[in-house]
């Protein structure tokens, strides 16, 4: 029981808490647009918005970072709203799902051919 007096409960309630936040307020902001889909997609971006606005001007809390780091490595949670809401987005495009998956398939494989090609040249 020694782990859990080692957690940052505040740096925890406090991360999670934001993404909620930024979350449900993007989803409330497209469903008076009428696009709800959009919502987790909306929220992070803005909270990546925020937060590299913040950096810009003040230093992101190391609390923060690690909480963040610890979510990312341990699950899929930071991933779970971006692909809600691209599930839902693909099955509101009906006849232009070939067209979205042409965009999809070269905006992936350019940037990939183009790492591979840095990191053939860099490594």
């Amino acid at each position: 029981m020694d782990w859990i007096k080692r957690i940052d409960w505040k740096a925890w309630i406090g991360t999670i808490a934001l993404i909620i936040i930024f979350r449900e307020g993007a989803v409330w902001v497209m469903k008076q647009f009428n696009h709800p889909e959009l919502g987790n997609l909306v929220g992070l971006i803005s909270l990546l918005i925020v937060l590299s606005f913040w950096r810009k001007f003040n230093k992101i809390p190391a609390s923060l970072v690690d909480t963040n780091n610890k979510i990312m490595k341990e699950s899929a949670f930071a991933f779970l709203p971006i692909s809600a809401g691209s599930l839902l987005m693909m099955m509101h495009l009906g006849d232009e799902i070939p067209m979205f998956l042409i965009v999809l398939f070269v905006s992936t494989l350019i940037p990939l051919w183009v790492y591979a090609k840095m990191s053939k040249k860099w490594l």
